[in-house]
């Protein structure tokens, strides 16, 4: 049996974290798999195989001779883990983690995730052109997670186009079937009887998530739906400032924010519409759970992932300029370079419209709502575990 190391900063933090412990839970069924984190503290998101924490967590100062140095750290204790338990094939997400997996490298097969959009999130300077080549160059397979990113990291970042791969990532859709059924706390019961229709998204609270678009909008949207709430699940550090402008705007008791948790499923169950307004995203996994809980979804037509998710039969580059009702969303155009404060702007209104005309027309929410199985069923376990098996099978 081989052995698999998957390689993650820790199990807490987000999207691309809770991917990384996705997958160390498929090929525990498969191979003899350690979980391996930078950062043990506060997982709370469910594993496969043996958890290992290196300890060695980043810093939260220090000068680029520290940073150095953590970084350091984290190979040699990697190296020495990978010899010591005979290690296979070690699968690394994101820069920090993947550059780490080269730079232990002994023996075994390294295969380095890439979770967003690169043009997106970093600039086409030399230097990070370089760090992309390189990591491309010294692992088996340099793998992104939409096809946009992949002909990005190509175009953009002049990666050699035959060491990428796009491996969408993937739902255990048994397991939220599972969960979505599970009782919700009493507080979340509280705020879905207040609010007889329910907006909610999904993400880390970060400024790129562009959850205050949501808070914004929800001002408007109460004008004709009275007992419309935002549900926001997830934590990180723009929390306050989303709860400032909910008191400023006048409607705290219609917003709720209930932090990080491993199990959101019956949160999105009970919910009218999912809506996602980031300014970016590799491959947006909530679009497809939501879809998972027979959940409408309304989408920001962003690079990467959503037309990817939603309009799967349409060019990955179109990016529309208006309300877009594709085979499996709602996409609007993106509002990435809108205003963040003030009256909504043309493009958020068309944001907020996409929303309304979900919560108005039973036709329009029926459509949505039975095809999202079969959008949802794209993306299961059983058929995207079989495309890592092969790669861990022929070590190419």
């Amino acid at each position: 049996m081989k052995k698999v190391a998957v390689l993650v900063q820790n199990l807490h933090n987000g999207g691309a974290e809770r991917m990384a412990a996705n997958l160390s839970l498929e090929l525990a069924k498969y191979y003899k798999v350690y979980m391996i984190v930078f950062d043990g503290r506060d997982a709370i998101y469910p594993y496969g195989g043996e958890l290992i924490d290196l300890k060695v967590p980043p810093l939260a100062e220090g000068s680029a001779i520290e940073r150095v140095k953590n970084t350091l750290r984290r190979v040699r204790r990697l190296r020495y883990l990978k010899k010591k338990l005979g290690i296979d094939c070690t699968i690394s997400h994101m820069e920090g983690a993947n550059l780490v997996n080269i730079l232990s490298r002994i023996r075994d097969k390294v295969y380095c995730v890439y979770h967003s959009m690169p043009s997106m999130c970093e600039s086409g300077s030399g230097l990070n052109k370089l760090l992309h080549r390189f990591l491309a160059g010294h692992c088996e397979r340099y793998l992104t997670v939409s096809r946009l990113a992949e002909a990005d990291m190509a175009e953009s970042f002049g990666v050699d186009a035959r060491k990428l791969s796009c491996i969408y990532n993937f739902c255990d859709l048994k397991k939220i079937h599972e969960w979505k059924e599970r009782e919700l706390p009493a507080e979340a019961e509280a705020f879905y009887t207040a609010h007889p229709k329910v907006l909610v998204s999904m993400g880390r609270l970060t400024h790129m998530k562009a959850q205050d678009r949501l808070i914004r909008m929800l001002k408007e949207l109460r004008e004709k739906e009275k007992g419309l709430g935002l549900l926001i699940l997830g934590g990180g550090e723009e929390r306050p400032a989303l709860l400032q402008l909910a008191e400023e705007l006048d409607i705290s008791g219609h917003l709720y924010l209930p932090g990080e948790m491993e199990d959101p499923f019956p949160y999105l169950k009970h919910a009218d519409v999912f809506a996602l307004p980031s300014d970016y995203e590799g491959l947006p996994m909530v679009l497809i759970e939501a879809a998972a809980c027979a959940l409408p979804v309304v989408s920001a037509d962003i690079p990467s992932g959503p037309r990817e998710i939603l309009a799967p039969d349409t060019d990955i580059r179109k990016r529309t300029e208006e309300i877009e009702y594709a085979k499996y969303g709602i996409l609007v155009p993106s509002c990435a370079a809108e205003p963040r404060r003030g009256p909504l702007s043309e493009r958020e209104k068309l944001f907020s419209g996409a929303i309304g005309n979900l919560l108005e027309d039973p036709a329009l929410y029926r459509r949505y709502r039975d095809s999202s199985e079969e959008c949802a069923e794209r993306f299961s376990a059983d058929h995207i575990i079989f495309e890592w098996r092969e790669l861990i099978e022929k070590g190419v």
